[in-house]
């Protein structure tokens, strides 16, 4: 089976809100964790006697609400599954150390103040009666709260303050994941090693040579995606009617390269490599016309201030070559455009990723032809 990795990738950051709905007289929810240590999720069961919680570690643990002991360790999911529609009733936000709630049947706000320094696992029980925090603090201690009477707390301790010794159960599976993440970092530690002889040998064989004299887009209008239609490539010009030098990046390597661009390219599915497991990527395909993103640095190679502070990646194909045009001004005075590449590997695993360290490329005024 070949798996396809696309051109295109997308990268963002954001915020979640801290607010959650837990409803009245619905089975338990599974509630996701928000930041924590050991503990990443809550739920109760029916008479809320008893609170589940997932570790980390990937066992379930079960707590008794009225005595605060833990019942039991298990590596199968004990929690009860949810169904059915909740009623919305109580809204929960954290701010400033305190959790407020807020009771929509009853219109009445409640403040309980938060335990864990850094985080962690919030829920509120079916019935509106009972909230649950915990996950990071005082190795995963689980507080419980009766909304009605914020003062009335119980603290689930059973086997999770230090000092604490692990169950059977829990020391193999700690074990077994300690084995595999030594073997991921060993084999990460060769396939490192191995990318730097590779790429070190490699770099050679991606560089840029001049192509022709032309005009350009001018960087401001182009379009967050680009078309796959050459467009200012194809007008030649004479060196003395010229504003932009088109050159032509080559990747003569047997691995693709990720390169910075100033717009989107839409893939195109004939335009692919496929690695020796046989996932493939796809790429640019070749003579494509693009625009570079390169930063500019003076002829003693010191960086010039220049161009946008965004853009995007393309992935440039083994044995493929793309132009891309310069503006003859910034070349002036033995200024050279630079930029960073990175190779791309498959890892072994149906991935493919970053191989090595980026290299830079460089392109100076004094490698154009002689004007006569």
């Amino acid at each position: 089976m070949s798996h396809i990795h696309g051109v295109i990738v997308g990268y963002a950051t954001g915020t979640l809100g801290a607010v959650s709905y837990y409803g009245k007289s619905a089975p338990p929810l599974f509630r996701r964790r928000t930041n924590a240590n050991n503990l990443e999720e809550f739920s109760w069961n029916k008479d809320f006697s008893q609170l589940y919680s997932k570790s980390e570690n990937g066992t379930f643990q079960i707590w008794d609400t009225r005595t605060g002991r833990l019942v039991s360790v298990s590596e199968g999911d004990p929690r009860p599954r949810a169904s059915g529609k909740t009623e919305k009733r109580i809204s929960v936000t954290k701010e400033d150390g305190n959790f407020y709630l807020h009771d929509s049947v009853a219109n009445h706000d409640i403040t309980i103040p938060q335990i864990s320094r850094t985080g962690s696992v919030y829920d509120v029980s079916d019935d509106g009666n009972l909230f649950a925090e915990g996950g990071s603090w005082g190795n995963a201690i689980v507080r419980i709260t009766e909304i009605g009477d914020p003062k009335h707390v119980i603290d689930l301790k059973g086997g999770r303050i230090s000092p604490y010794v692990p169950t059977e159960l829990e020391t193999r599976l700690l074990e077994a994941r300690d084995q595999r993440r030594a073997k991921l970092d060993e084999a990460k530690t060769q396939r490192d090693k191995q990318a730097a002889v590779d790429t070190q040998a490699y770099k050679k064989l991606v560089y840029i040579r001049f192509d022709h004299y032309g005009d350009m887009t001018n960087p401001p209008e182009l379009r967050m995606l680009e078309s796959d239609e050459p467009k200012k490539s194809k007008e030649r010009k004479s060196a003395a009617g010229a504003t932009a030098v088109w050159l032509r990046l080559h990747n003569d390597s047997p691995l693709p390269i990720r390169i910075p661009t100033q717009s989107l390219y839409l893939p195109n599915p004939k335009c692919f490599y496929e690695f020796s497991a046989g996932n493939r990527i796809l790429g640019l395909c070749d003579d494509r016309e693009i625009a570079l993103w390169f930063g500019l640095e003076s002829q003693n190679s010191r960086p010039i201030p220049y161009g946008f502070d965004f853009g995007s990646n393309a992935v440039l194909l083994p044995k493929t070559s793309v132009l891309f045009a310069v503006p003859r001004a910034v070349m002036e005075n033995g200024n050279a455009i630079r930029f960073d590449f990175m190779f791309m590997k498959d890892d072994g695993a149906n991935r493919v990723g970053d191989y090595g360290t980026p290299k830079p490329l460089k392109f100076r005024e004094s490698e154009l032809p002689m004007i006569y």
